[in-house]
């Protein structure tokens, strides 16, 4: 009787231990903050080996298999491999599997793990369901390969800035999602919010440092998913749902540029920095006060939108023209400013 008993606690035993050698999402997540050097050997303790060097997406990468020894006692079927590569600023870890059921289980924990989920149940079925929290995103996709189902969680983990490389506000451009920015920023500085751009017209949007004078306006071309920047606003006057709200007065916004321009700048220091002249539309156009887009001078303003402001100008007739370059406004002493920077990508 002892020999069976063995026998049956060896089989076991073997079980557990190809259960454990297994790789799930949770361990996909924990691999992205396993450092370079230690990655063979995080795998390697999930069953994965080395198969070698290969191209991915035009950077060199490395794909682990599983463990032929081990895998010859597995009986499920079940194949997987990991994919590890490095491209621009970012980290990348591609999970394969040919289980349908690891991959339902994998988007439920992602679910559970607090990952953000902006795909709602009229999303094209053929799509990647994309998941975000911070700086990671993962895409989940279910494609056939061969006429056999493959299924991956590609995962993103973006390097985070240097703190002392946000310096100028140009360089917020580099964050592309509100998730990337609660990453750096926290939390607490950044919140959900909807811009007014006309009592019809709003739309999503993320605010870092609301209501201060470090306050900036992420526009995303991804409302739902808050991600893919359309463009950055920086102002002291912020005409959101939660800015209407805000009672307290607002100092004056401390983020500036590269060449040095800043909100409230004045016009003649304005035309001092671009070092050409320009144009800007009349109070009667659909575009009242922007500046006209061009790249006459040292300013892009096809990069760099520019609205101005004016203090007592309702009896200026020069302000009913189209466009008004701005040394004729300076000219009839105007006492113009920045009231909007608008920074493109």
């Amino acid at each position: 009787m002892a020999k069976p008993l063995l026998i049956l606690s060896s089989l076991l035993l073997l079980s557990g231990h190809l259960k454990s050698q297994s790789i799930t999402v949770d361990d996909l997540v924990a691999l992205s903050s396993v450092s370079s050097k230690n990655i063979d050997n995080f795998l390697g303790k999930k069953g994965f080996v080395s198969a070698g060097k290969s191209e991915q997406y035009g950077s060199p990468g490395t794909t682990f298999i599983e463990n032929r020894k081990l895998k010859s006692k597995d009986t499920t079927g079940i194949y997987r491999t990991i994919i590890h590569y490095s491209k621009d600023d970012a980290d990348y870890f591609v999970l394969q599997t040919n289980s349908i059921g690891e991959f339902n289980d994998g988007n439920s924990k992602l679910k559970k793990k607090g990952f953000y989920c902006p795909q709602n149940k009229t999303a094209n079925p053929l799509a990647p369901i994309v998941y975000k929290k911070k700086n990671i995103t993962i895409a989940a996709n279910s494609i056939t390969e061969d006429g056999m189902p493959l299924y991956t969680f590609s995962l993103e983990k973006k390097e985070l800035p240097n703190p002392n490389s946000i310096r100028f506000a140009e360089d917020l451009l580099s964050f592309d999602s509100h998730e990337y920015l609660v990453s750096y920023f926290g939390q607490k500085n950044v919140k959900e919010d909807v811009y007014y751009f006309s009592e019809k017209e709003l739309k999503k949007c993320s605010v870092l440092f609301p209501n201060t004078s470090k306050q900036a306006t992420f526009i995303w071309e991804d409302e739902k998913a808050l991600s893919k920047l359309s463009y950055i606003l920086i102002s002291g006057i912020l005409p959101t749902a939660n800015g209407f709200q805000f009672s307290a007065s607002v100092s004056e916004n401390k983020w500036q540029l590269k060449n040095g321009l800043y909100v409230n700048i004045n016009i003649r220091e304005l035309l001092d920095l671009n070092g050409d002249d320009f144009e800007f539309y009349g109070r009667n156009s659909e575009f009242a006060y922007m500046v006209v887009p061009g790249s006459k001078g040292s300013i892009d303003f096809n990069k760099i939108g520019l609205t101005l402001g004016c203090f007592d100008c309702s009896s200026s007739s020069l302000l009913d023209q189209k466009k008004i370059s701005i040394t004729e406004a300076i000219e009839h002493s105007l006492a113009m400013y920045v009231v909007y920077i608008m920074i493109m990508p």
